[in-house]
């Protein structure tokens, strides 16, 4: 008879018990993790666009604050921009207040995003006496 080695309960390994845990907690944590990952994700695409509607904003002001009075037309006009980072319609109105005084508002209003709002802002074109055309154009 050849004498057999004593085995403990405790030969090494894992229980399918501590398997089943370390997967549950793995699990928890990665579900954590894609869901911060997703919140990121919507935050980088929110701040992306802002940024796109933001330079639209300041494109459409510039323009209109270097053209010369006189082309300032009152009336509402509407443009849609169909670009690839930022489609957008661009709503612009100008008013009469005074033979001197025009009053022009601007609309951005994003198309296809639901993650903006429009945007407006109003500014008030003046001219004097004896204005002068700063892109000196006819």
């Amino acid at each position: 008879m050849t004498p057999q080695a004593h085995v403990s309960p405790k030969t090494g390994g894992f229980t399918l018990v501590e398997v089943l845990i370390s997967m549950t907690i793995l699990s928890i944590a990665s579900l954590a993790m894609g869901a911060t990952m997703f919140r990121a994700a919507h935050q980088a695409a929110l701040t992306s666009s802002s940024a796109y509607q933001s330079a639209a904003m300041a494109g459409a002001v510039a323009h209109l604050d270097v053209l010369p009075f006189d082309l300032l037309a009152p009336g509402t006009t509407c443009v849609t921009v169909a670009d690839l980072e930022f489609p957008h319609t661009k709503c612009t109105t100008i008013l009469n207040e005074s033979a001197k005084i025009k009053l022009v508002t601007v609309v951005i209003t994003p198309i296809g995003n639901t993650l903006l709002q429009p945007v407006t802002t109003s500014f008030r074109r003046t001219i004097s006496g004896n204005a002068v055309n700063p892109l000196k154009t006819p």
